[in-house]
């Protein structure tokens, strides 16, 4: 009975981080999809684009933040990271963070 109980504790741990890691990767790509459709939007190419990168926190969610942030850095400003997040399904910017000065910033 004590085998049976701690098998289906194991099973159910590992179902549960499976679905984590499948959580983020289909929202990390559906995030990565919308963002480029937003820049699209925004009149920006993907060759403007030096690096976009989405990344997740289930952390962030127990202290009530983002959960999903996304980086972008532009080809002609490669010394600064623009921030965006996702906020009631929509991509909103929050912020930047770099060495370009904040009266040359150009995005």
């Amino acid at each position: 009975m004590k085998k049976k109980a701690i098998t289906g504790c194991c099973i159910l741990l590992v179902l549960i981080i499976l679905g984590g890691f499948l959580y983020v990767g289909i929202g990390r790509n559906t995030l990565e999809n919308k963002m480029w459709h937003y820049l699209e939007q925004e009149n920006y190419s993907e060759t403007d684009i030096q690096s976009l990168e989405v990344k997740h926190s289930f952390m962030n969610i127990l202290l009530s933040y983002n959960e999903w942030t996304i980086e972008v850095v532009y080809e002609d400003e490669p010394t600064s990271v623009y921030k965006y997040t996702l906020r009631d399904g929509s991509i909103v910017e929050s912020g930047v963070s770099g060495t370009t000065d904040k009266e040359d910033l150009k995005h």
